[in-house]
């Protein structure tokens, strides 16, 4: 048994350099693998993809540059079209306030000239009646001493 222990342990060693040369082989592929399929003959045939691709993607980046400004632009004519509007609008709205503030200093004048033409028309009504009602009483009084 002490033989079987011995050989085992003579053997690990071994093994673990074969493991060691075999993880070191395969990193060195891979490593070689990279190495040819950047600067070996796949280069030209990947430069070519990258450079496709990257073309479709700028061709796309700039239609829709294209239709974003195209949009901005007819945003920008509209606003300008809407404030214009906007302007006149304000415009008519500050006439309008105008003639209704004269027209309302009209009407106050009215208002305090009718008022006062009132009170005149009241008072020669009262004066009429008086006067008239002191003719009644004089011709009455002038009838009855005759």
């Amino acid at each position: 048994m002490n033989d079987e222990k011995n050989r085992n342990t003579e053997q690990l060693p071994a093994q673990d350099a074969q493991k060691k040369q075999g993880i070191l082989s395969k990193s060195m592929d891979f490593l070689q693998t990279a190495k040819e399929s950047i600067s070996g003959k796949d280069l030209p045939r990947l430069v070519e993809e990258f450079t496709q691709e990257m073309v479709i993607v700028t061709e796309g980046l700039y239609a829709d540059q294209e239709a974003l400004r195209a949009a901005t632009t007819l945003q920008g004519e509209e606003q300008d079209k809407l404030s214009s509007r906007l302007r006149e609008q304000e415009k008519r709205l500050n006439e309008l306030a105008k003639k209704v503030d004269s027209l309302q200093a009209r009407a106050d004048k009215r208002a305090k000239r009718d008022s006062g033409m009132l009170r005149i028309l009241r008072q020669i009504t009262w004066i009429a009646a008086i006067i008239g009602g002191s003719w009644v009483i004089t011709a009455l009084i002038k009838a009855l001493v005759k």
